[in-house]
C-alpha cells in the first residue's frame, strides 16, 4: 500500500489530512476521522494482527469493510446531530444524556467493568448500567468526547452498544432468547448422549470392558462434548477472559476454570489412555448452568415489560388537521406544538395537548394504573400514550415528542433502573471478594487432596469451584430491586433515583404540603354570609359575574353558579381581585355601581374597616363603592383518601406533619380533620426547608410529599421525596419519586411493598450465604461430584430469582 493511500481503507490521503494511527509499531496515515476511529478500535481490542493478514490479500482489494463489524465501521454516523435528535436528551449546561442498549452483559462483573471503564473516560459525567435491562444511561460533555467515542470505549472492553429504542430492545430480547435456547439445546442433547456412553463406561469399570470398546466410547464422548464446551460453554469462557484481562474476578472465572480443566483433562486422558474421563460432567455442568442463567434472563426480560409498555404506548402515527380540517396521516414524532390532531374513539392519543373540540373519556391506566376512564371535556389537558375511549376529540399539541410526559417518564424510569442502591453495590463487592476467597480455598483443597488422594484431588477442586460460584449472592439484590421497580410503576409510582426504594424503608416522619397534596387544589364555595339585607342568591350572582373573567383557582369556585348578565367593564387587578360596574335604575335615572371582589384590603370601600366573619378559612369580600355586601368562604377540598392514608401511617409508627404556605387557617382545619398534631402554616420555602432540617438533626428520616414550584427546595432537601400527580416540572425533577395516580392511597401500599422488598433481599442474601457455607465444606470433603455441584449452584440461583419475582404478584 503506497504512502499516499489510507492504511485502513486504501483511499487517497490528501496533503492537508493529518490523521494517523500507530499500527504494528509504525505511524500509519489515515484519510479521515472515521478510518482513524475504526483503526484505533481494531488496535485497542487486540485485532492488530488483522493488518498483517491483510497484506496477503490481492492487490487493490480492501478487506477492511469485511472484517470490521458493521457497528464500528459506521461509528461516526452516530455523531450526526440530525441522527441524535430522536434519542439524545439535552441536559442543563450543555451536557447530553443517552440510553444505550448493551449486548453481552451476563453478570454483575460486566456491569462493574463497563461503569469503571466509562467513568474513567474524559468528558463522561455519569454512567449507570442496569444488569437486568442491559441498559446504560450515560451523560457526557460533547465538547470533550463524542457519542462515537463512547460506543468505541464500550467496544474496547468487549461489548456492543447502540442507542436504545423499544424495537431494538425487543429484537435484542428475541435474539438473546433464541441464542440461549439454542445453546441449551446443544448442551442438553450432548448431555443425554454423553450420559449414555458414561453409563457404559461406569458399568465397564465394575464389570470389565474391552479396551478397544472403552477407547471408542471415550472418543465418541469427546466428539459430542466438544461443541458443548466450545459453543454452549462460550459465554462462561468469554466472561472469564474478559474479567481476567481487566483484572477483575467475576463469577465466570471459577466456572471457566472448572470447565476448562474438566474438558482438557478428559481429552488428555482419552489421548493417553488415562484412568478417568469426565465428559458427562462437562456436559451436565454446562447444561445446568445454562438453564439457570436462562431462567434468570427470562426474569430480566419480564422486568423490562414496563419500559417497553411505556414505549409502545406512544402512537406511531397521528391524524394532523390542516386549515380546512382535512386529516393527513403523519408520524407522531413529527408533531410540533400548535398542530391540531384528530383522535378517534379507541385510538391512542399521540402527544400531550389540550382538547379543542369534543367530550370523551380517557383511560389513563398506562400512566396511573387506574382502570376506570376519566371524563375529559373541551379545554382539559390530555397525556400522550393514554387511550381515548368514547368519542372523537380534536387536540392541540402542546409539547415536542421528546419533551412529552411519556418521554419524561421513560427517561426517569430508565435512570431509576440504571442506578444501583447501596445494598446492590455492597452485594456486588462481597461477590467479587468471595470469588478471590474461593480460588484461594481451591488451591488449599487441591494441596490437601494431592497428598492424601491424588486421583481425587482434581475432581474435588472442580466441585469446589462450581458449587461456590456466587451467582445467587450477586443476584440477591438486583433481582428484587428490579422486580420492585416494575411493580411500583404498575401501582402508579415511579421511583426516579437509586436510593428511593431504600430511603422509603427508613422513613420515620412524613411531611405533607397541604394545597394540591392533601387537598385537590380545587377550591369550592363553602359558605355565603350577607353583610346587608340583599338576597344571598343575588350576591352570589354578582360574585359569579365578576369572577367569570378570571382563571384564578379561587375564581373558578364561582364559575358553576348563575351569573348576573348586567355586570359590565370587568377588569382583573393582579393579586388583588376583580372589579366591574352594574347599571341600576333609580327614581332619578340610571346610576353606575362599582363592584369589587377579592382581598378585603382591595374590595373594601374607602374609609371602611370591614370585620371578617369569626370562622377559620379563606374569605373573599364582595363590596360596592359604599359598603360591604357579603363574604364568601372558599376552601380547598380534602382528598377522599387522605384520612385513611394518615391513619395507616400513624398506626405503622410514623409521625405526620403538615407544612403549608397557606395563612388562612385552613391548614389547621385540615390537620384537625386528619388527626395531625404537628402543623406549620404561612411557611415560606426557606421556612419549610428549615423545618425539614430540624427534623433531620433530631435523627428523623423525612419523607416529603409536595406538588408546587415552591416545594422544589424542600423536596430536594428531604431524605426521600415524592411529587404527587400534577406536580410542577421543577417539583418532579427535585423529587425522588412521582406518584402518577390522583389518589394518595397507593402510598400506603408502596411503603408495604418496600418493606416486603427488603425482607426478600434479606432472605436472598441469607440463603446465598447459608448455601455457600454448607456446600463448600461438603465439596471440599469430596461428598459432592462435579455434576451435582452444577445442579446445586443453578438451583440456588433459581431460588433467589423466583423469590424476588414474588414481588410482581
Amino acid at each position: 500500500m503506497s504512502e499516499q493511500s489510507c492504511y485502513h481503507c486504501g483511499l487517497p490521503v490528501t496533503a492537508d489530512d493529518h490523521y494517523s494511527v500507530t499500527i504494528l509499531g509504525q505511524p500509519r496515515a489515515m484519510c479521515c476521522p472515521g478510518c482513524q476511529s475504526v483503526a484505533q478500535t481494531i488496535v485497542a481490542i487486540g485485532m492488530e494482527s488483522y493488518y498483517e493478514h491483510r497484506q496477503q490479500c490481492p492487490p487493490g482489494s480492501s478487506p477492511a469493510a469485511d472484517l470490521v463489524p458493521d457497528f464500528l465501521d459506521g461509528l461516526n454516523n452516530w455523531d450526526d446531530p440530525g441522527l441524535q435528535e430522536s434519542f439524545v436528551h439535552q441536559l442543563p449546561e450543555g451536557a447530553r444524556e443517552i440510553t444505550l442498549l448493551i449486548s453481552g452483559i451476563t453478570c454483575a462483573a460486566c456491569v462493574w467493568l463497563l461503569e469503571k471503564h466509562l467513568n474513567d473516560q474524559a468528558g463522561i459525567h455519569r454512567c449507570h448500567v442496569n444488569m437486568s435491562s442491559n441498559l446504560a444511561v450515560v451523560s457526557w460533555n460533547p465538547e470533550a468526547i463524542s457519542l462515537s467515542g463512547i460506543i468505541k470505549a464500550i467496544a474496547h472492553v468487549g461489548y456492543k452498544a447502540e442507542p436504545y429504542t423499544p424495537v431494538q430492545q425487543e429484537q435484542s430480547i428475541k435474539r438473546e432468547n433464541k441464542q440461549a435456547l439454542t445453546r441449551i439445546g446443544v448442551a442438553g442433547l450432548g448431555a443425554m448422549q454423553v450420559m449414555t456412553y458414561a453409563v457404559s463406561l461406569y458399568m465397564g469399570a465394575f464389570e470389565g470392558i474391552d479396551p478397544a470398546h472403552e477407547t471408542f466410547l471415550r472418543w465418541v464422548s469427546a466428539l459430542v462434548t466438544t461443541p458443548v464446551f466450545f459453543y454452549s460453554g462460550m459465554p462462561f469462557l468469554k466472561g472469564a477472559v474478559r474479567s481476567l484481562r481487566n483484572r477483575h474476578l467475576s463469577m465466570d472465572v471459577p466456572v471457566a476454570i472448572a470447565l476448562t480443566f474438566a474438558y482438557f483433562s478428559s481429552v488428555w486422558a482419552t489421548l493417553t489412555n488415562g484412568p478417568e474421563v469426565y465428559f458427562d460432567s462437562v456436559c451436565m455442568f454446562v447444561f445446568f448452568l445454562l438453564v439457570g442463567r436462562y431462567l434468570e434472563m427470562r426474569a430480566r426480560h419480564r422486568s423490562q415489560n414496563t419500559s417497553i409498555r411505556l414505549s409502545h404506548s406512544q402512537m406511531q402515527t397521528a391524524r394532523k388537521l390542516d386549515d380546512q380540517n382535512h386529516p393527513t396521516l403523519v408520524p407522531a414524532d413529527k408533531l410540533v406544538p400548535g398542530d391540531r390532531v384528530l383522535v378517534k374513539a379507541g385510538e391512542v392519543i399521540p402527544g400531550d395537548g389540550k382538547i379543542l373540540q369534543g367530550d370523551s373519556s380517557v383511560n389513563e391506566s398506562m400512566l396511573t394504573g387506574e382502570q376506570l376512564p376519566i371524563s375529559k371535556h373541551q379545554g382539559d389537558l390530555v397525556t400522550g400514550g393514554t387511550l381515548n375511549v368514547e368519542q372523537p376529540i380534536t387536540l392541540e399539541i402542546s409539547t415536542l415528542p421528546k419533551e412529552s410526559t411519556l418521554s419524561t417518564l421513560k427517561r426517569l424510569l430508565q435512570r431509576a433502573e440504571a442506578d444501583k442502591p447501596a445494598t446492590f453495590v455492597l452485594a456486588d463487592r462481597i461477590a467479587s471478594h468471595f470469588v478471590a476467597a474461593v480460588l484461594v480455598t481451591s488451591v488449599c483443597v487441591y494441596s490437601y487432596w494431592w497428598f492424601h488422594s491424588p486421583q481425587d484431588a482434581f475432581w474435588i477442586v472442580l466441585s469446589v469451584l462450581v458449587v461456590t460460584c456466587p451467582c445467587a449472592l450477586s443476584l440477591a439484590t438486583p433481582t428484587a430491586i428490579t422486580a420492585a421497580t416494575a411493580r411500583l410503576s404498575q401501582m402508579g409510582f415511579l421511583a426516579t433515583r437509586s436510593h428511593t426504594i431504600e430511603g422509603l424503608r427508613q422513613v420515620t416522619d412524613v411531611v405533607f404540603d397541604k394545597t394540591g397534596t392533601l387537598t385537590l387544589g380545587e377550591f369550592q364555595l363553602q359558605e355565603t354570609v350577607a353583610a346587608t339585607t340583599e338576597d344571598l342568591y343575588a350576591l352570589l350572582a354578582l360574585a359569579a359575574a365578576l369572577e367569570s373573567v378570571s382563571e384564578h383557582p379561587i375564581a373558578r369556585a364561582f364559575h358553576p353558579y348563575t351569573k348576573n348578565p348586567d355586570v359590565k367593564n370587568l377588569r382583573i387587578i393582579a393579586n388583588q381581585g376583580v372589579e366591574g360596574t352594574l347599571e341600576q335604575a333609580t327614581p332619578t335615572g340610571k346610576v353606575e355601581r362599582l363592584l369589587r371582589i377579592g382581598k378585603p384590603e382591595f374590595a373594601a370601600p374607602a374609609g371602611v374597616s370591614p370585620q371578617q366573619p369569626d370562622k377559620p378559612g379563606q374569605w373573599v369580600m364582595l363590596a360596592d363603592q359604599n359598603q360591604v355586601l357579603g363574604w364568601f368562604r372558599i376552601e380547598d377540598q380534602l382528598r377522599a383518601d387522605a384520612d385513611n392514608l394518615v391513619s395507616h401511617l400513624q398506626q405503622s409508627g410514623k409521625r405526620c406533619h403538615i407544612l403549608s404556605g397557606d395563612s388562612s387557617g385552613h391548614a389547621e382545619v385540615v390537620a384537625k380533620k386528619l388527626g395531625i398534631e404537628s402543623v406549620i402554616s404561612n411557611a415560606t420555602p426557606e421556612h419549610k426547608l428549615s423545618f425539614i432540617r430540624s427534623l433531620q438533626e433530631s435523627g428523623a428520616k423525612v419523607l416529603m410529599l409536595g406538588d408546587g414550584l415552591n416545594d422544589a427546595p424542600v423536596l430536594a432537601g428531604a431524605d426521600v421525596s415524592i411529587a404527587v400527580a400534577g406536580a410542577s416540572d421543577l417539583a418532579q425533577v427535585a423529587a425522588d419519586g412521582i406518584l402518577l395516580s390522583q389518589s394518595l392511597q397507593p402510598l400506603h401500599n408502596i411503603l408495604n411493598l418496600v418493606e416486603k422488598t427488603y425482607r426478600i433481599i434479606r432472605q436472598n442474601l441469607s440463603w446465598a450465604i447459608l448455601y455457600n457455607l454448607i456446600a463448600l465444606p461438603l465439596a471440599a470433603a469430596g461428598f459432592i461430584p462435579p455434576w451435582a455441584s452444577a445442579l446445586g449452584m443453578s438451583a440456588s440461583s433459581l431460588l433467589v430469582v423466583l423469590n424476588a419475582l414474588r414481588l410482581n404478584k
